[in-house]
């Protein structure tokens, strides 16, 4: 017994020593950021097993891993014909961006609506729904099973009688939003639908990461309906009895860009009932040369598409001349993001971002005032919107070229998410997008450095310790 203690008095040290200089390896091989990479070996070091377990538990990647490996649905797309630059046209170099990072040129579209608030979206969907003929796809990351969910529940339930093929997406956290889950209500009703990455204790599957944030309906293969709004009553904004209500905008499209949205659907559907295997997808429209508004969609996730959003708005705002309005209800911009905004101030490129001042998530509001300081001090134009909270996601660039979606500027939206974009190159879409977006700024309050330095020292310390969980807000 005493030669044993004695080895384990000798080894114990080394194979703590071993697992410390292995951890810290680890960190220095495949951190890409050096601060972060410093911080972890040296924890590793200074604290040779808390420091390891603590790595292990927090360090390590696993949501991009896990998304690589289990998100592995192929769907060949190549029959959809696209457009490097349609004839007559010069969307360089904006387009040119989203070409090198999806390698697919542009798509037409024959016409946008917007749709501001529920009030208008959710008509025009019951609408599109009750006159569908052939098809019904719609995702939608939180799906209500209020007076509006029940609604979009019932139509879809109509049109199923009618022999409509009725599908549905719901992503396995949102539904979790509101209870009873509208899942109960699909099932009852005989709805085929799917669950997104299901919460569940056994097996265990409780990650609220990789969660697919992707709003769209397709009807017909002939209009598509994306943006930033979730079907909720909390959309209706001009509801005296919502206390919570949200001002957000949606779109519908029609023409190519349906059949890019559509594939995209089609996706997520076959990664969630398991059928991984590689399917062709025809689409239903031809390219229209003469088109006056060109589109492309951008699919974004924690697998092999890590980045994509980011990569393409930082090479958009980079290569902006004029202006660059940005507006979010989530504002945590990456470091190289940060950087592009004041080279583009500094170019004499007018930047403006418009944030709520009242917002439903507290921590990223607190986060986002501690990381702004860097962009006032390059005299960024930041303002926040009062009144009610503002949900609304779009970036435009110059005169011809807005981001319209499902993404937020923050790690969440670019980093974990599955998230959808579509570029629209069309100078008349994106005037009618500045006159929405203008309508917010007249009356929103700029940000000053001296407000930030107003703030006491208890709220200076909230704000920077929200700031520190910000890669997951």
């Amino acid at each position: 017994m005493w030669q044993i203690q004695n080895t384990l008095f000798w080894l114990l040290p080394l194979l703590v020593l071993v697992w410390g200089l292995l951890t810290a390896s680890h960190a220095l091989l495949h951190k890409q950021d050096s601060k972060a990479a410093f911080g972890w070996i040296a924890l590793c070091i200074i604290l040779p097993v808390a420091g390891p377990i603590l790595y292990l538990l927090f360090g390590i990647n696993r949501v991009r891993s896990k998304a690589q490996r289990d998100y592995i649905t192929k769907m060949n797309r190549d029959a959809l014909d696209t457009l490097s630059m349609p004839p007559g046209k010069n969307f360089v170099p904006h387009a040119m961006i989203g070409q090198r990072l999806t390698r697919k040129g542009l798509t037409s579209c024959h016409e946008i609506q917007i749709y501001e608030n529920g009030e208008a979206l959710y008509p025009a969907m019951l609408e599109a729904i009750e006159q569908a003929e052939k098809r019904i796809l719609l995702a939608s990351y939180i799906f209500d099973s209020k007076k509006t969910g029940k609604s979009i529940a019932a139509a879809l339930d109509r049109a199923q009688r009618r022999g409509v093929e009725v599908k549905v997406i719901l992503d396995g956290l949102g539904e979790y939003m509101y209870v009873p889950r509208i899942g109960h209500t699909l099932k009852r009703l005989g709805i085929d639908f799917v669950r997104f990455n299901p919460i569940s204790i056994l097996p265990p599957s409780l990650n609220i990461n990789m969660r697919n944030h992707r709003k769209m309906m397709i009807v017909d293969s002939k209009v598509g309906f994306t943006g930033g709004q979730n079907i909720g009553d909390h959309h209706l904004a001009d509801a005296p009895e919502n206390l919570h209500s949200v001002r957000d905008v949606h779109f519908s499209l029609t023409g190519q860009i349906v059949d890019e949205l559509e594939w995209a659907f089609w996706k997520d559907w076959h990664y969630c009932t398991g059928d991984n295997q590689t399917l062709a997808f025809e689409g239903n429209h031809q390219l229209d040369l003469e088109s006056e508004t060109w589109t492309r969609l951008i699919v974004d996730g924690p697998n092999k598409d890590l980045d994509k959003l980011n990569h393409l708005i930082l090479g958009q705002i980079s290569a902006a001349s004029k202006r660059v309005f940005i507006m979010t209800p989530y504002f945590l911009p990456t470091l190289d993001l940060m950087g592009a905004l004041i080279a583009a101030e500094l170019r004499g490129v007018e930047i403006t971002v418009l944030l709520p001042r009242n917002n439903n998530i507290k921590l990223a509001d607190w986060a986002s005032r501690n990381i702004i300081r860097e962009l006032l001090e390059a005299d960024v134009d930041i303002r926040y919107i009062e009144g009610k909270f503002v949900h609304s996601k779009l970036l435009l660039i110059d005169d011809q070229y807005s981001l319209i979606g499902t993404a937020n500027i923050d790690p969440r939206s670019l980093r974990l998410n599955y998230e959808l974009a579509v570029e629209v190159f069309s100078a008349d879409f994106n005037a009618r997008m500045e006159r929405y977006f203008l309508s917010f700024c007249k009356d929103a309050k700029p940000c000053t450095l001296s407000q930030l330095n107003s703030r006491s020292l208890p709220i200076r310390l909230r704000d920077s310790l929200a700031w520190l969980f910000s890669p997951y807000l």
